[in-house]
This record gives C-alpha cells, structure tokens and sequence, in this order.
C-alpha cells in the first residue's frame, strides 16, 4: 500500500500555527489541509485501523468523518452537528453515520461544553459524541489516548473527504508537532497531517501496543498548508 514519506519537523509556537489556522483569504489553487504535493493515499476501509473510521452526516447537509470508539458511539467534531442556521446542534436523531456498508441513526448526542455553535468557538469545545441506535462496524473499536502525545510521535489521518468523496484517504507519514495552549481556544493537537475539508472530526491516530488509539479529533485546518489542530482525545470523556 503506498505511504507518504515525510521528515520529521521540529515544534512549532502555537502563536504561529495559530496564524497560519486563522487566514480567511485564500490565495490562487489553495485549499484547507493541502500543500503544493497531496500526500494522501486511499486506503482499505476494512483494514484496520481504518475500518473504525466513519462517514458522518446530518439532515441539515453536514458531511464529516469520524472514529468508532465504542460499538454504539463515535466520535467526531461538534462542528459538523450544527443547524442551518448554525443557532445551535441538529437533534441526535438527524446524525447517520455510515460505516461498513451499513448506516445507522443516533439516539444520543453529548458535546463539548460551552461549544458555541454559530462561532464554531471554542475549538478545545469542538467534539461529540454520538450514541447509535445499533451497533456498528466488525467488533473493531479505536480507544482514546489517555495521556498528552509526545512531540514527534508518528501520525495517521484518515478521513472521508470532499474532493474525493467515495474514496478513504489517508496520511500515514505524518506527524504530532505540538500539544500547547492556543490562547483562548484551549489546549490542543497541533500535527502536519494533510487532510482537506470533510477531515474535520476525524481522529488524529498514533500507534500504541497492540494497534493504534485516537490521540485527537480533527477540527481546523491551515489553508495551504498540511497542518492542522485537534482537540486532545484525553480532555475528551470516556464513551
């Protein structure tokens, strides 16, 4: 399977990545979690790790990814979950998620708290976990990182994104640069892992013994840039 390859970075100051997260003018050919060489790669929605990540959508046009992180729950971005007319989050029973060829509603939403659904704010609030009303997937369930990522640690992001929509793309040569505070926003993930619009929600994985574990869920991406930050997966509660 082919696999990006790239070197190792050394940290980045959270006031820089913070910058580089908060440009809104996009320049020629620019997209969100993209540089100049796509490093993305498809890869097998029923290999693991990857057959615990979920396509997410909602009545009000929300489309993301997500983990499976219980047979009943996944995990994703509170952002993707918001109204048409962002006033707050869409009722557990307008979230499907789709995994493994079948599609199953939620029963049960929990978010972070003092999400702010019209600003998208604050980013360290932006997570949700969603209760199904059936089980998903082959048994295989991806855990929560309980502890900070080490600076380094290598990186995998998976996701269903919207320039390839029917395909899981991957990042598998990508790595954690950061785990600091970014001012009001909270502490969070920052990585160089590419992943573009439809990535938001989508875990942040790191190896651990015996396969991986979800060191963070996806909620903002730099424009042009694959870099990235997410909510720690140990601020998030046990599902």
């Amino acid at each position: 399977m082919p696999q990006s390859v790239r070197r190792p970075i050394g940290a980045i100051a959270p006031a820089m990545m913070l910058a580089a997260l908060l440009v809104t003018s996009p320049g020629a050919a620019e997209v969100p979690g993209l540089g100049p060489v796509d490093t993305r790669h498809p890869v097998s929605p029923g290999q693991a790790p990857f057959d615990a990540i979920a396509l997410i959508e909602t009545t009000a046009g929300g489309r993301c990814s997500g983990a499976l992180v219980a047979p009943r729950v996944v995990l994703t971005a509170a952002h993707c979950l918001v109204t048409s007319d962002a006033s707050r989050l869409v009722p557990a029973g307008d979230i499907s998620v789709r995994l493994g060829g079948r599609t199953v509603r939620g029963t049960a939403l929990r978010s972070g708290q003092g999400f702010d659904p019209a600003l998208e704010q604050p980013w360290r609030a932006d997570w949700a976990l969603v209760t199904l009303a059936a089980p998903l997937g082959n048994g295989h369930v991806l855990p929560l990182l309980r502890e900070p990522p080490r600076q380094g640690t290598p990186a995998t992001l998976a996701a269903w994104q919207h320039d390839r929509p029917d395909v899981l793309l991957a990042d598998r040569g990508c790595r954690i640069v950061t785990v600091s505070t970014f001012g009001t926003q909270g502490i969070l993930v920052g990585h160089n892992c590419a992943g573009t619009v439809g990535s938001s929600g989508a875990p942040i994985l790191v190896p651990v013994l015996g396969g991986h574990a979800v060191a963070g869920v996806q909620v903002k991406a730099a424009l042009g840039q694959p870099l990235g930050v997410a909510v720690p997966a140990f601020t998030i509660p046990a599902p």
